[in-house]
């Protein structure tokens, strides 16, 4: 493996923290492995969650969301379903979206639809508080 720049390493893994609020496993690990390909996906997914804005913020953390679920990927379901809250979606907008997302794909809106309950409820009991 070719030898990775550390400082780089750490400068990007730093700002994803920062910028995302968090970093799993997988970032950390490829910092260390390739710090460049990250700051790339880091790049992308700020470019069209934060600097674009022909849609609301809200209607693409409800269209990643949607994309969550379709791929029963319940972290980034939750992840993204907080973030659609904190930026104003409402529970029948999320329930919409993903009865949507039922209409192609139904394991996917049942298998997710107690996680969005669960997150209402503990959204409602924070008192809509991100």
């Amino acid at each position: 493996m070719a030898k990775v720049d550390e400082k780089k390493a750490k400068e990007v893994l730093e700002r994803v923290e920062r910028e995302r609020g968090f970093a799993r496993l997988w970032p950390k690990l490829l910092a260390e492995r390739d710090p460049e390909l990250l700051e790339i996906l880091h790049n992308e997914v700020t470019h069209v969650l934060d600097h674009r804005n022909s849609l609301p913020r809200k209607t693409k953390e409800i269209i990643m969301m949607c994309l969550n679920a379709f791929s029963f990927y319940e972290f980034g379901f939750r992840v993204h379903l907080r973030a659609a809250l904190k930026f104003g979606a409402t529970e029948e907008e999320m329930l919409e979206a993903l009865e949507v997302v039922g209409l192609s794909n139904l394991h996917g809106m049942t298998s997710m639809l107690p996680v969005l309950v669960e997150e209402i409820k503990n959204h409602q009991k924070s008192g809509g508080a991100s």
